[in-house]
């Protein structure tokens, strides 16, 4: 049975992303504060110094003797299917870009 303090740590863990998400998104479309260009810039910055560190950081802090090998091989498996599926759209397809490669894959593989 989930309780009311589980619910709590879920939302208390999830709110803020879905937030930033939100704003992220009305900043571009409903408000224009970003063009286009800079989305762009916006998403390298992110997958080549971001989301590197945080890996860094997060991978550094943990036990990799106690972590649960099913699920680390689980996880990793699906990020490998999803980025060769967005590698061949990249590749294969004209509306492919790299830029929509990142954001699709950073989106596919939140927690």
């Amino acid at each position: 049975m989930i309780t009311a303090g589980d619910f709590y740590n879920v939302m208390t863990a999830v709110v803020p992303l879905y937030v930033a998400m939100i704003l992220a998104y009305g900043s571009v479309k409903w408000w224009k504060i970003f063009t286009p260009l800079q989305c762009s810039g916006i998403n390298r910055f992110v997958a080549l110094f971001a989301v590197p560190l945080l890996s860094f950081h997060f991978i550094s802090g943990n036990n990799l003797y106690k972590m649960n090998l099913r699920f680390i091989a689980a996880d990793t498996l699906q990020k490998l299917m999803v980025f060769a599926l967005l590698a061949a759209w990249c590749r294969l397809s004209p509306r492919g870009s790299l830029e929509w490669t990142i954001t699709i894959f950073s989106l596919s593989t939140l927690p």
